[in-house]
């Protein structure tokens, strides 16, 4: 399992550097007014896979290791396309009532829709591939799919000096049909014939996971992104830009955290042992809290004048000033990812829904009062708020249904060894007990 967990970190740092390259290109050859508009795009989509995800995220690997492959498939599919085209369409519908109420940038209809269908089936692969624990595959996928971005988004500014909005749009458009159409290839052996009978019962479990996951991570994506519309709205697109990108680099701290929780629900799911589950949440809790906050120290020892060499932008020397107001909520969210994926695995999943929804009281109740007055730092410390009330709300649940003392959160010398130890010999021989065998 270790060694999927250093492949996993090791993609995610890599696909950060290169995301951080993407950031750049942007700011240098697009400005600040169409990166803004990028970000409402890509936050619109996001909002869509939301609801596709219902039928098409989590709650496929979780059903997986307990459901006919097949079965999953096609219920996805047919999920997705149904509801992104009512998605889209009920969300262009309420932009047209009142500009408040915009999700879908004007005039991008037909992108947000192609666009949100592509990721959403790719999206779909790829949970089938974490459900089979083919998390190499996925690793390489995903790495893939942002090179191919790069490239795309390469050619259009200097071969066909394209500067606009569209260059990026085409970009992760064509990046994301790559990975779908080899993201297939892995799944053709998993395919085998079966009758479609059950699919009311699996179509229910599924509904009732995901209902609780979705509207969890439909609460988590608002306290995350609610402050751009908030910021939009009083400063500007261009205010928007440098502020969605000071929370990417930010949130580009979430490298391990992300590449940890990703392995960890693919083991749980599998594992079906609560023991097991929680000495696992324990220790990469413990890991994920601590390397978080150290990367953030070194954010935070960038002076101002580094942002702006980089985006070549003057503005943008306001990111180090941003990350630092984000820097609690950064780190407690990064214990909190732990916590998710332990809940999820162990199908209690409305755990994360309330923790999500409390802290999205804080990002509405905070945001109105502090957004106009101190824009997007205002916006940061909002998110930081939330965040780290979400985490204290999870803690209080895994603690009482777990029954672990304080002490047992605090790292010692025998799990330095250890990771040390591991990390060195690349496999995995730790002390924690193991229900199942390494794929």
């Amino acid at each position: 399992m270790f060694r999927k967990i250093i492949g996993t970190i090791g993609t995610r740092v890599i696909s950060a550097f290169l995301t951080l390259l993407i950031s750049v290109l942007n700011a240098r050859f697009l400005g600040t007014a169409n990166v803004g508009t990028i970000s409402l795009i890509i936050l619109s989509v996001t909002f869509i896979q939301l609801f596709n995800n219902f039928i098409g995220g989590g709650a496929l690997v979780y059903m997986t290791p307990r459901a006919g492959f097949l079965k999953l498939f096609l219920l996805s599919y047919v999920w997705i396309l149904g509801v992104t085209i009512l998605a889209t369409f009920f969300f262009e519908f309420i932009g047209t009532l009142a500009k408040q109420l915009e999700v879908i940038p004007k005039g991008y209809f037909v992108e947000v829709l192609f666009l949100a269908l592509v990721m959403s089936f790719t999206s779909a692969n790829y949970m089938l591939l974490l459900g089979k624990e083919r998390v190499r595959t996925f690793n390489i996928l995903s790495l893939v799919q942002i090179i191919v971005l790069i490239a795309c988004l390469l050619t259009a500014v200097y071969m066909f000096h394209v500067r606009t909005v569209m260059a990026y749009y085409w970009a992760i458009l064509i990046s994301f049909l790559f990975s779908y159409f080899f993201s297939l290839f892995p799944l053709l052996g998993f395919f085998k014939a079966e009758p479609l009978k059950g699919l009311k019962p699996i179509f229910r479990s599924m509904m009732q996971f995901g209902t609780y996951a979705q509207f969890g991570n439909i609460f988590q994506l608002m306290n995350y992104r609610i402050g751009y519309y908030m910021v939009e709205v009083w400063y500007g697109r261009a205010a928007l830009g440098v502020m969605s990108t000071g929370f990417q680099i930010a949130e580009g701290l979430w490298i391990i955290s992300r590449s940890l929780a990703l392995v960890q629900f693919t083991r749980i799911s599998n594992a079906m042992d609560f023991n097991y589950s929680v000495s696992l949440t324990l220790i990469l809790s413990k890991i994920s809290l601590v390397v978080t906050s150290l990367a953030l120290l070194c954010l935070l020892a960038l002076p101002e004048s580094f942002y702006r060499l980089i985006y070549f932008h003057h503005e943008f020397g306001m990111i180090r000033i941003v990350i630092a107001c984000l820097g609690v909520g950064i780190v407690t969210l990064s214990f909190s990812m732990i916590l998710s994926h332990f809940f999820s695995g162990i199908n209690k999943p409305h755990h994360n829904m309330i923790s999500s929804a409390i802290g999205l009281v804080f990002t509405v109740g905070l945001g109105l009062l502090i957004v106009p007055r101190y824009g997007i730092l205002g916006a940061a410390v909002t998110a930081s708020v939330s965040y780290t009330i979400s985490t204290i709300y999870q803690l209080i649940v895994f603690i009482r249904m777990t029954r672990l003392k304080a002490r047992d959160f605090l790292l010692t010398r025998s799990e330095i060894i250890l990771l040390i130890n591991e990390v060195r010999n690349f496999t995995w021989k730790a002390d924690l007990p193991v229900s199942v065998d390494d794929q």
